[in-house]
This record gives structure tokens, C-alpha cells and sequence, in this order.
């Protein structure tokens, strides 16, 4: 079951999850049809490539037919073949999806778009493993076996006279009803991980995990488009985000998450619904938080792109002891109960410029550019804290 996950991409440790792979672990050496169920983006595919995979078939083809994107005209011709001049457009004898997979499996995606004509060769292929191209006559003997996904209800659509109710029992014999990323909410944390490396690996870029906040967010959306919605917004979020670590208001920023905007006024940094005391309190920690993840920033560059020769052990002792300082902060229980010990914003802000300043030299151009602000805002602030 573990080969399932690392080699197909299931991710998840929900119930849900693995009961389906010891499904798949169960019926993928066997023969039988099989019909997978789930919303778009749920990850159908994987379910359906992982059980040929395992089968006794996985050396020989693997062929999946979207069926709601071939045209209805011509979708026999391309599931069972055709003779030349069947058609206007019959130029040659041609073979279709199910020769083309003999010995192998086929899946048909998106089965409740299949034309009600089509739907009965479709049966009789499944119960007499034949087929018979457009135009000709004599059946053809195929071994396939057949998956089907869709994302409706099939038993819906068979009320409403859109689907054979012969062909609907005979491929639901076996049925892997895939979640919605809602209903198993445990497997994010795993999934937006794994989208994440994915994502660095695949551009050569370096990982940045998120921070619990971030995770949370994640975790507490709905993600109506489901696991494909959540990697394309993992994407998103890296390509956005400044820092090395997700941060929470890049989650908010690029997700649509109503129920948080409408708590606080969004003109403001923090929620206003509290009394002066907590908002002040909470302003000077993210401002904490901010300065403590710049000067994080600092080091980490210092120690990665600038060769240890070109300055000395002390310069980094300064950033050290700017960084403890804002670590002795940056918690709040510890800044309520002893707000008289600790320094001020602007005195951490001066260490943490005059560090700066010292490592590079006094490079102003350096500098501004190490802690990300513009170099007039430097310089107004070297006037203000009066630095050399």
C-alpha cells in the first residue's frame, strides 16, 4: 500500500484514503470493471492509473478516453474503429481506443456524457468482450479492461433517461467513490507538502514550508475545485510569497476566505473589534514578527552567498544578539508579563540597521537591499537614530 502512495501520488492518512487503497490493493489483480466516482478534481486518475498499475496488465497499454470531448458524431468511430469509406471522412481502415488497448486497460472518463447509442455497443463489449468497427459487420475479438469515472450521478442520469440502466449495473459492480478535499480536511497538511516540493523540485527552487497559521488557513477552506484547486494554488502562493516561510496574509490575500474579512475592517493591519489595549499589544507584536523574520533573512543570506572570509566573526555576533532580542519578544506571554525588560521597536530597529550597516561596511545601497526597504527610507533612518 505504501508503493501505491509514493509511486501514484495518493496522498492521505484519512480513513477515506485508506480504505480506497486496500480497495485498489484488493480488486487490481483481478479483471473486473470498475467505476469511479467524484467530483472533478478529486483525483479519479490516479485511482484509476494506480489500479492498472497493480494488475496483472501494467506492462501493456494504458489508454484513457475523455468522452465528453470527443463530439458525439464521431465517438464510436474512435472508441471501436472504422472501415474505409464507412464515412465521408473514412479514408482508411482505422482502428479505434479498444484494439489499440488490447491486452491492456482502458478508462473511459467522464462515461455519462457517452451517446445512448453508444452506451449499447459499450455493453456488449463489456459482456462478450467483442467489438465492431463503423461500416463493417464481423465483431472483433478484444481483451480490455474497462475502468469508468465520472462526476455525476449515474443513477440520476439513468431516471432521467440519459443512461441505460443495463449498462449501469453491469459497470457498477465495483465502485471507489473518490471524496471531496472537504470531507478528509486531515490530508492537506500532507498534499500541500507534497504540491510544495513538487513544485521546488520540479522549477529548482528552494522549498519554503508554511507556517502553522498558514496551515490552518488551508485547512479550514472548502476548496470547491478540490485537490487540483489546492496544487494550483500552492503554486500560487510560492510564486507570491516574499519570505522563506508561507506566511498567513499571503493565504488570505490570494485565497477567497469570506469569513475572516467580514470580522474586521480591512483598512486596518489587525481586527478592530477589541478594546485599545489588545490592538496596540497586537501591532507591536507583528511588528516584532516582521523585524525578527528580516534580520532571519540576513543571516541565513550571510551565511549562504557571502564567503566567510570577507568579514569577521564579531559582525555576526551583532546580528546574534539583534536576533535574541527579538526572539525575547516575539512571544506574547512573555512581553505581557514583563513589557518593562524588554527594548523598544526603535531601539531593536537601530541594532538591527547598525548590524546591518556594520556587515556590509557601511554600504548603504547593501544594506537597504539586505533588509528590503527602499535607500531614502534608510537614510532617514540613519538621521533619525542618529547612526555613523
Amino acid at each position: 500500500m505504501q508503493n501505491i502512495i509514493k509511486k501514484y501520488g495518493i496522498i492521505g492518512k484519512s480513513e477515506v484514503i485508506q480504505n480506497i487503497l486496500n480497495l485498489i490493493d484488493q480488486i487490481a489483480k483481478t479483471d473486473i470493471s470498475v467505476l469511479i466516482t467524484g467530483d472533478s478534481g478529486t483525483g479519479k486518475e490516479l485511482v484509476a492509473k494506480a489500479i492498472h498499475e497493480q494488475s496483472l496488465r501494467k506492462h501493456s497499454k494504458y489508454i484513457t478516453v475523455n468522452c465528453g470531448a470527443i463530439p458525439s458524431g464521431t465517438i464510436e468511430s474512435e472508441l471501436f474503429g472504422h472501415k474505409k469509406g464507412s464515412f465521408t471522412d473514412a479514408h482508411d481502415d482505422r482502428k479505434g481506443f479498444f484494439e489499440t488497448a488490447d491486452g491492456g486497460t482502458i478508462l473511459l472518463d467522464e462515461i455519462a456524457d457517452l451517446p445512448l447509442a453508444v452506451q449499447v455497443k459499450l455493453l456488449r463489449t463489456l459482456e462478450q468482450g467483442e467489438i465492431t468497427r463503423v461500416g463493417e459487420s464481423t465483431p472483433i475479438k478484444v481483451n480490455v479492461r474497462i475502468l469508468t469515472a465520472t462526476n455525476k450521478d449515474l443513477q440520476k442520469e439513468v431516471a432521467k433517461n440519459n443512461f441505460r440502466k443495463d449498462l449501469y449495473y453491469r459497470l457498477k459492480t465495483i465502485t471507489i467513490e473518490v471524496p471531496q478535499l472537504s470531507k478528509r480536511k486531515e490530508d492537506i497538511p500532507l498534499l500541500a507538502d507534497a504540491f510544495m516540493m513538487e513544485y521546488a523540485d520540479k522549477n529548482g527552487l528552494s522549498y519554503k514550508p508554511f507556517s502553522p497559521n498558514s496551515m490552518k488557513l488551508l485547512q479550514n477552506y472548502d476548496w470547491p475545485g478540490n485537490i487540483r484547486e489546492l496544487k494550483n494554488f500552492i503554486q500560487l502562493a510560492y510564486i507570491f510569497e516574499k519570505k522563506n516561510i508561507i506566511q498567513p496574509e499571503t493565504i488570505i490575500e490570494h485565497l477567497d476566505i469570506e469569513d475572516d474579512s467580514k470580522n474586521y475592517d480591512t483598512r486596518f493591519p489587525v481586527k478592530v473589534n477589541k478594546n485599545s489595549e489588545q490592538i496596540e499589544r497586537e501591532l507591536i507584536l507583528r511588528q516584532l514578527f516582521v523585524l525578527r523574520q528580516e534580520v532571519e533573512d540576513i543571516k541565513k543570506m550571510l551565511e549562504m552567498n557571502i564567503n566567510a572570509n570577507n568579514f569577521r566573526q564579531n559582525q555576526l555576533m551583532d546580528i546574534s544578539n539583534v536576533m535574541k532580542n527579538i526572539h525575547s519578544v516575539t512571544d506574547e506571554k512573555d512581553f505581557i508579563n514583563d513589557t518593562k525588560e524588554v527594548k523598544t521597536i526603535q531601539e531593536m530597529e537601530k541594532e538591527m540597521i547598525q548590524a546591518t550597516l556594520k556587515i556590509f561596511n557601511g554600504n548603504k545601497k547593501k544594506t537597504a537591499k539586505a533588509l528590503n526597504i527602499g535607500e531614502r527610507t534608510l537614510y532617514r533612518k540613519i538621521n533619525e537614530y542618529k547612526l555613523r
